[in-house]
């Protein structure tokens, strides 16, 4: 029985098309970077961003930012209005336990950091460590998805077959 082989043309249109795969995906995962820039994020671990202070908890539960100059903010159960007193009876906070919880969390924008906002409830969506790679993998994965979709519903309307 011979085998089938896959003609020149065609393999060169493969070749072409992954060509173009690859070309879009480092120009995706560049303009995410970029573009993940402005967006805010949620940050589960403060000790990794100098000059953001951190996050403390008092025995009766509540939660309080501390800067570096060693003032404290409430953050939850209600949000503080400004830094007053330091936090004698706080215990830190660690990142792990912060990721446990989405009725509060800090967030902030990669360009301006160490400025933090607090949300209660938790409103950002990705981590900032993981936020531009899941921008980059939408961005790139977005053309790819729709351009088939687009075909086929330009086929359907123009009644026109698929070449083989």
């Amino acid at each position: 029985m011979p085998a089938i082989v896959p003609s020149r043309k065609s393999l060169i249109q493969r070749r072409i098309y992954w060509a173009l795969v690859l070309v879009w995906a480092v120009i995706s995962f560049t303009l995410a970077d970029r573009m993940a820039d402005g967006m805010k994020f949620r940050i589960n671990d403060l000790s990794v961003i100098p000059g953001a202070g951190m996050i403390m908890r008092d025995t009766e539960g509540g939660f309080f930012h501390v800067n570096q100059d060693g003032k404290a903010r409430m953050i939850f159960p209600e949000l503080g209005a400004g830094y007053r007193d330091q936090c004698l009876d706080c215990t830190l906070v660690t990142g792990e336990q912060m990721s446990q919880t989405n009725e509060f969390c800090a967030a902030g924008v990669r360009t301006q950091l160490p400025k933090l906002d607090f949300e209660l409830p938790c409103q950002s969506w990705a981590v900032i460590g993981d936020g531009p790679k899941v921008v980059a993998v939408t961005l790139f994965l977005v053309p790819l998805l729709l351009w088939p979709l687009l075909r086929a519903i330009a086929r359907s309307i123009t009644g026109i077959k698929p070449v083989r």
